[in-house]
């Protein structure tokens, strides 16, 4: 999917999961290593999404946006790896908490 898109529109694209994929029309594909499968609940590619669209929308971070995609795909797993070591148990709104404070 990722391959098509790019080549019409010079597209990333982004496949939610357990580890997030982000490829584009070059073939390349980044598998991002953080991530567990509670973030196959519900609004958790909503977050992802929203978090993301927030990032891009500061100049500096457009400068180079497939890096900023990254780094969010992975502060979104990283974020989600956290609360299930303390909790098995989360939601997605302990997840939105947590997001902006996770660091590489």
């Amino acid at each position: 999917v990722a391959g098509a898109l790019g080549q019409v529109r010079r597209l990333l694209g982004v496949l939610k999961g357990q580890h997030t994929l982000i490829g584009h029309a070059e073939g390349a594909v980044f598998v991002n290593p953080t991530g567990n499968p509670a973030l196959g609940q519900g609004g958790s590619g909503d977050l992802l999404a929203g978090y993301l669209a927030g990032l891009l929308a500061q100049p500096l971070l457009r400068e180079d946006i497939g890096r900023t995609i990254r780094y969010a795909a992975w502060q979104h797993g990283a974020a989600a790896d956290e609360l299930a070591a303390q909790a098995p148990n989360w939601v997605v709104e302990d997840l939105a908490k947590r997001i902006g404070a996770v660091q590489a």
